[in-house]
C-alpha cells in the first residue's frame, strides 16, 4: 500500500479517525490534502489539531542530522521572543541563512540595511554565525527574489530546510518562494494563525537536481502571549498589515496600557519620547500610574480587550523593574505582541502576563 502524505501539514493521510492527524474521509490516488488542512485553506477554519513541541523536537533533531542548508526564520515583529535560544543551539556550526520576516508590518520608512545591522549584532552577541542575512515579506513578496539567490548559491547541491518557532511564517514563506519562482497561483503548504499548523516535515522537490525545500513544525513559544489568550483575540494581537507607531511625550507619573496585556509606568525627572509599535487594532491607554491599579480591576476585558471578560479571570498579572541609565533609545518587547521604543533616563514598572516575557535591547528602528 502507497503510504501519502498530506501537501498541507505533512501528516499522514488516514481514513480511519477523524480525531487524529491526516484523516480524510476517502483515500484515492488524487488525495492530497486531509479535510483539516482542506478546512483551513477553502473555508479559513481554525485547527483544532496542532503540532506539539515533542513531535518538533523529533523532526528538528532529524533534520540537524543531514547534510542541508537551513534556513531559520523569525518573525522580525516579535524578534526577540522568536530567536529562540533552544533552537540557536540546536543549529550552532551549521550553515545557516537568517530571516527575518513579516517586514511589511514594519513602517515603509524603515531602513532595511540598519535592520540588517542590527540583526548583525544581535547574532554577534551571543556568537552564532550565519552565513547570511535577509529581511523578507512572505505576505507582499519584498525581497524574495534576494533570498532566492542567496540560497541558490548557498545549498551546494543540498535541500534546503526551514526551521523556527510556530507562527513565525515558514510555510508562507516557502509558499512565496514557489510562486515567485513556479507557475503556482496559490498556497501549497496551509497557513494559519494558530501556532502549530504544520505537523510534519513537508518535501516539496523544487530543484532541476532533485532536491527540495523541506519545511518543517514550528517550536511552540511557550512564553508568546497567544499561549495565555484565546483564539478571537489573535486578530487584535497580530498586526496584518504596516504598523503605525503611536508617539506619547510622557512625564514623571506617567503610565501606558497595551490593552490588558501590559502596562508601562514611568519615573523621570524628565520629559520622555516613548513609541509603541503594535497591531493598529490594538488599543493603547495613556493614564496617571495611580489610577492603574483601579483601571486594570474594573476596565480588564471592557476598556483593557483583550484579553475578552471571559478569560481574563484566568490571568495573573506579574511586575518587572528596569532602569534606562543613558538617553540612548531602547526598545522594550513583549513576546507576542510588538515593542516599545523610549528615549531618555528613566526607571520603568511593568505590568505584563505570567508566563509571558520582556526584553530590553538597543533600538531595532
Amino acid at each position: 500500500m502507497i503510504i501519502r502524505y498530506c501537501k498541507g501539514c505533512g501528516a499522514k493521510l488516514q481514513d480511519e479517525n477523524p480525531e487524529l492527524a491526516g484523516f480524510i474521509p476517502k483515500i484515492s490516488d488524487d488525495s492530497k490534502y486531509c479535510k483539516r488542512c482542506f478546512r483551513l485553506n477553502h473555508y479559513n477554519e481554525l485547527p483544532k489539531i496542532v503540532a506539539t513541541n515533542d513531535s518538533y523536537e523529533e523532526v528538528i533533531d532529524n533534520v540537524i542530522k543531514k547534510n542541508g542548508l537551513i534556513v531559520f526564520v523569525v518573525d522580525i515583529f516579535q524578534f526577540k521572543s522568536t530567536f529562540n535560544k533552544k533552537m540557536i543551539d540546536k543549529i550552532r556550526n551549521k550553515n545557516v541563512i537568517l530571516v527575518a520576516n513579516k517586514y511589511d508590518c514594519f513602517p515603509k520608512s524603515t531602513n532595511v540595511a540598519k535592520i540588517v545591522d542590527w540583526l548583525s549584532h544581535e547574532c554577534e552577541k551571543i556568537f552564532f554565525k550565519v552565513d547570511a542575512i535577509h529581511i523578507v515579506s512572505s505576505k507582499r513578496g519584498y525581497f524574495i527574489e534576494d533570498l532566492t539567490n542567496t540560497i541558490d548559491l548557498a545549498r551546494k547541491g543540498r535541500d534546503v530546510y526551514f526551521v523556527g518557532c510556530a507562527n513565525v511564517g515558514k510555510s508562507s514563506l516557502i509558499n512565496a518562494l514557489l510562486k515567485k519562482n513556479t507557475s503556482l497561483k496559490d498556497d501549497v503548504i496551509s497557513v494559519s494563525r494558530i501556532p502549530g499548523t504544520t505537523l510534519n516535515e513537508i518535501n516539496i522537490p523544487f530543484f532541476d537536481d532533485y532536491k527540495s525545500f523541506i519545511d518543517t513544525p514550528g517550536l511552540i513559544n511557550e512564553h508568546d502571549i497567544l499561549n495565555k489568550l484565546l483564539p478571537k483575540t489573535y486578530e487584535s494581537i497580530m498586526p496584518s498589515n504596516e504598523m503605525k507607531p503611536k508617539t506619547f511625550q510622557i512625564t514623571d507619573g506617567n503610565s501606558i496600557c497595551l490593552a490588558g496585556l501590559a502596562s508601562i509606568s514611568f519615573e523621570s525627572c524628565d520629559r520622555l519620547s516613548v513609541i509603541t509599535y503594535t497591531s493598529n487594532t490594538l488599543y493603547i491607554h495613556r493614564c496617571k500610574t495611580e489610577k492603574l491599579e483601579d483601571l486594570f480591576k474594573n476596565n480588564l476585558g471592557k476598556l483593557l480587550n483583550p484579553p475578552l471578560l471571559e478569560e481574563k479571570d484566568n490571568l495573573e498579572y506579574v511586575d518587572f523593574e528596569y532602569e534606562f541609565k543613558d538617553n540612548n533609545k531602547r526598545s522594550i518587547w513583549f513576546s507576542g505582541f510588538g515593542f516599545v521604543d523610549v528615549m531618555g533616563k528613566c526607571k520603568i514598572k511593568i505590568k505584563l502576563i505570567k508566563g509571558t516575557e520582556v526584553y530590553i535591547t538597543d533600538a531595532i528602528i
